[in-house]
């Protein structure tokens, strides 16, 4: 069987266009090409993998392998969903994790053992709705122990770099970026958090997530891209918001970084420092904005303007979405619920309902308020894990 490093080389012209691809700047990112190649090891990450097992009925598959997560005793784990390398809760642990997927083996569907980067360690399972009950989750999400030396130890992400050891929470409008199998480095922003969204894996299987960040735009992640490490968007060493797993026409889902960290006790592989909100030139505008308009020094170092809602409004409206969303969620063609931005009244929060389609019928059935608090109706199509 030939090698992994001879069959690199021999792929050293194409990769030889793509190196400045790898370099982490906006600037040089790619949109997707130099994700899915077949890499040397080390790897780096926000790359192409996946479980060796992940065929079925003639298909394969390929998700991203988003970060590199370590335990107490330094152990380093990749950092994925649980449908990208656990097979969606049928996997054993110690399967084969392959860096590309399935998906982008050549031939596609190959199951190359020299490029087997880890084993399959362990992931929360997923609760699917059964016969009219919703058990309700917090994370699609998988960890897999390294092989040493097949995976960068520092655990660089490709058009990204290193990241910092800290991770932020979510806030709204907050700019985010990632960088995955299919679309590469994308941008985006938080449109909402504390979201309840249902989400389909297939087959007629659903599952309710809950307290999860919904990011637009639609084209932030595509399908591939799911398993994708979700940061701050800033130049160096940028902190962990989400992780990404699901989206539809005009959002992207993500679990909060800090409850799958929690899920299995593991903590980010980082710098240790923060990011230096002046080496950018997003830093340096917010560096002017604290300068004139009072920006403060935790905002700066977020890379976020002076918050449009405060943590108190944004908890408010939440309580009341809380109150209400068993009732809009029952209601045909609604599939999630979150507190999101008002598009009408500045500083103030709304609850954002998410519809398949934004029918007029549907918008008729729809509360214009609650309890005082504005709704907005959300066209998102189907919401898949991608």
């Amino acid at each position: 069987m030939v090698s992994k490093h001879i069959r690199y080389w021999q792929k050293a012209i194409f990769l030889g266009i793509l190196t400045l691809s790898f370099v982490p700047l906006p600037i040089w990112a790619d949109s997707g090409p130099a994700h899915r190649v077949d890499e040397p090891f080390p790897i780096q990450l926000g790359t192409s993998g996946g479980n060796i097992k992940d065929i079925s009925k003639g298909f394969c598959y390929g998700g991203t392998l988003g970060a590199l997560v370590k335990d107490a005793s330094g152990n380093q784990y990749i950092l994925s969903n649980n449908h990208v390398l656990a097979r969606t809760n049928v996997a054993a642990l110690g399967e084969d994790i392959i860096q590309p997927g399935l998906i982008d083996q050549s031939p596609a569907c190959f199951k190359d053992s020299t490029d087997i980067v880890a084993n399959l360690s362990n992931f929360i399972s997923i609760n699917f709705k059964t016969k009219g009950t919703m058990r309700t989750n917090a994370v699609d999400a998988a960890i897999a122990q390294v092989r040493v030396g097949n995976v960068d130890p520092t655990g660089f992400i490709i058009d990204i770099g290193t990241l910092s050891s800290d991770t932020v929470a979510p806030s709204l409008s907050m700019a985010v970026k990632k960088s995955g199998r299919t679309t590469g480095l994308t941008h985006g922003n938080i449109t909402a958090v504390n979201a309840t969204i249902d989400v389909s894996y297939g087959s007629g299987k659903t599952a309710r997530f809950t307290n999860q960040i919904v990011v637009g735009p639609g084209s932030f992640i595509a399908a591939g891209d799911s398993g994708s490490l979700m940061v701050e968007n800033v130049d160096t060493d940028p902190r962990a918001v989400g992780l990404l797993f699901a989206g539809g026409s005009t959002t992207a889902i993500a679990n909060p970084i800090g409850d799958v960290l929690d899920a299995f006790h593991v903590s980010m592989v980082g710098t240790g420092i923060g990011p230096d909100p002046s080496a950018s030139l997003l830093g340096k505008i917010l560096a002017w904005a604290k300068k004139f308009s009072g920006v403060t020094e935790t905002q700066a170092a977020s890379a976020q303007l002076p918050a449009h809602v405060s943590e108190s409004a944004v908890d408010a409206v939440r309580r009341v979405k809380e109150r209400h969303e068993g009732r809009l969620l029952a209601t045909p063609g609604v599939i999630g619920v979150g507190v999101g931005l008002s598009d009408t009244i500045m500083k103030q929060a709304a609850i954002e309902i998410y519809v398949k389609q934004a029918t007029e019928p549907l918008r008729q059935a729809l509360p214009k308020s609650l309890d005082g608090v504005e709704t907005k109706i959300v066209e998102t199509g189907e919401i898949r894990a991608y």
